[in-house]
Formats: structure tokens, sequence, C-alpha cells
């Protein structure tokens, strides 16, 4: 794929995993399909870091936590109190000079005007520093290194959190478009009851179990096909079977590639004029490009598959009306080649081909 952008972000990407002899929990799944998203934040930046956050260890101490603290107590947006604004705002004018004037102060940010519900503690009494405190300390470091963004995924056990660190990172100055926090949702599964011809939902199978029931292209497929943020709907009854929807995708591929082993040097060289079908096919291949920028913006690999489910419905209709008659060996050869980049190289799903 060439690059979508001609200048350079420098991004960081950070998410969680867990050791390697460590067998991933189903809410995990989707975190750990990671190389999608550094693929699509590729098209639309030259340089991504990808920072892995193990979760079965401590990060690293980060140095120089109390100079960072230092530097931002004269900010407007940090303050020294005995309660919260939210807190003394129902109590008396006086109240610091009166009922808590021998009580020790800490340091709280203003999260509350940017969205979150409460101002945050950075600092306690006692003097011992909040892990609210290291985490931006860590951030505002990583954009002092020359990041232009930095992009945490996360799995849906840090719920409330993310407002309270992306509201603490505005304090600092730091835009939502500079810095995103993004929960990932669960995977939910599905099967369809033969006795009364309906979809139940069921209790999260073992990972090895559930691939080996619908297959790792499946899991990976109807994980990334609706936003991360939403939750992840699979019917194990139907995926990876005929006719769902990665199959009607992968057989679109199968079936270009056959066209073209059966296809003639003839054929390249015939023209034939276009059909309504053909020209639909045509535009939305020329849409790729758009698509895949707009999806690594927004960080939504969904926006890909749908592109895709689009584009191998119309495939396959252009492929049905074809007849007798030869094909366009340029458009076919384009689909097939649109249909591998985006499976393959940007999904990592597989792409069958006749003869494998």
């Amino acid at each position: 794929m060439q690059q979508l952008l001609t200048h350079t972000n420098k991004i960081w990407f950070s998410y969680p995993e867990t050791a390697s002899e460590t067998v991933l929990p189903l809410f995990y799944i989707r975190c750990n399909f990671t190389e999608v998203i550094k693929n699509l934040l590729q098209g639309v930046s030259n340089s991504v870091t990808l920072d892995t956050l193990n979760t079965t260890q401590n990060q690293d101490p980060l140095p120089e936590i109390g100079e960072f603290f230092n530097s931002i107590q004269t900010s407007k947006q940090v303050y020294k109190a005995s309660l919260s604004r939210q807190l003394s705002a129902d109590l008396s004018p006086d109240v610091e000079e009166t009922t808590f004037k021998d009580t020790a102060k800490s340091w709280f940010i203003k999260t509350a005007d940017f969205g979150d519900d409460y101002d945050q503690l950075l600092q306690h009494p006692d003097g011992r520093f909040t892990q609210l405190l290291e985490d931006i300390a860590r951030y505002h470091q990583i954009f002092q290194q020359g990041y232009d963004k930095i992009i945490l995924l996360r799995p849906p056990i840090y719920t409330g959190y993310d407002i309270q660190l992306t509201a603490a990172m505005q304090c600092l100055g730091y835009t939502k478009e500079q810095f995103q926090f993004i929960i990932v949702q669960p995977i939910k599964l599905y099967a369809f009851h033969k006795a009364n011809q309906k979809i139940h939902p069921l209790p999260d199978l073992a990972a090895e179990e559930l691939i080996s029931a619908i297959g790792m292209d499946a899991l990976r497929w109807y994980s990334l096909r609706v936003p991360l943020t939403t939750v992840a709907p699979i019917n194990i009854s139907t995926a990876g079977q005929p006719d769902d929807s990665l199959y009607r995708v992968q057989s679109a591929h199968f079936r270009c590639c056959t066209l073209l082993q059966q296809a003639n040097q003839e054929i390249e060289a015939e023209v034939c004029p276009p059909l309504p079908i053909a020209e639909k096919l045509d535009s939305l291949l020329k849409a790729v490009p758009q698509i895949l920028e707009h999806s690594g913006n927004e960080i939504a690999p969904h926006l890909v598959i749908q592109h895709l489910e689009t584009i191998s419905e119309i495939c396959h209709q252009w492929l049905d009306s074809l007849s007798l008659k030869p094909p366009d060996y340029a458009l076919l050869l384009a689909t097939k080649k649109t249909i591998f980049d985006l499976l393959v190289n940007i999904l990592n799903v597989t792409a069958p081909e006749p003869g494998n």
C-alpha cells in the first residue's frame, strides 16, 4: 500500500499484552489484534511506535515525577485544597479557614472542566502521588520526545478511567485529537438453538475452543467488524461457514483468481462496453485510499470491513452478470488485488486462491 499522505506524523501506540504463556481471556482478544491498527495507522503516518503494556508486570518507574509535579503546580488547572471544588461548593465559603483549617491539604487537577464528574487527586496529604499523576507525567514526557499523537488501547476493565485521564491531559493543554484513550469492548458469543429456532447468547468460551469452532480468520473478522468501542457479536453457528460475511469476501477473491487463471492475453487487449455494475465496482475500488485514511484517523477497522463487504457483493453481481462474455481483465485484476491487500496486508486475514 502506498502512503496516502505526504506529511509525517509521529504516533505512540500503546496496547495491553499478557505474558506469552498466559491464555488470553475473551475481553482481551480484540485488544490483541493490534497489528491491524498499526497497519491502518501506517496508512496515514510514516512513523508508529508500538508500546506493549504487559499486564502481568509493573511498568518501569517514571523518572523525575517530582520534577514534573513541581512544574505544573503553578498551572491554573492545578490547586491545593482540603476538598475538591465540587465538594466545597456545598459548604460555607470560609470552610477552609474554619472546619478544615488544621486539615492537611491535597493537590487536585481540574478534570471537571473537561467532562469529568469531579476534579481528580494528584497528590494525597501524606505526599503519595496518585496513579493519575504518574500516567499524565509519563504521557507528557512522551509528547516532549516529539510525538504528535498518543493512542492507548485498553480492555473494558478500565471503565471510567479513560474520562479522567483524557480530561487530565486536556488540563495540560493537549487536545482530544492528540491524546486518544480507547476502551475496547469485549466479544459476545451467540448460537442458533435448533429446538426453538432462535439465536441465544452463550457464556464465554476459552479462546482455543472458540478458534477451534470458527477459525482464527472468522474470530479476527468479527472482532473487527463493528467499532472497537461497542460489543462485538459473534454467532458461532454461522461464523466461518459458507455464505457468511467473511466467506462472501473470500469467495469473491477466489472467483477473481479463478477467472484470471483462465484468462488469456487476448482478453487484456479486448475493448468491451463496460456494464453499469462494473462501473460501480470500479468506483468502489477507487474509494479504497479514502476509506483507509478515514479508518486510520478514526482507529476504525470496521470501516475497512464494511467497504470490503460492499466490494465483494458488487463483485459477485458483476461476475454473475458476465454470462459467457469475457470479463474486463484490468477490472478483474484490480478487484483481486484490492481484496487481497485489504484482507491480507491490513486485516491479516487469509485470501484463499485456487489450488491452495
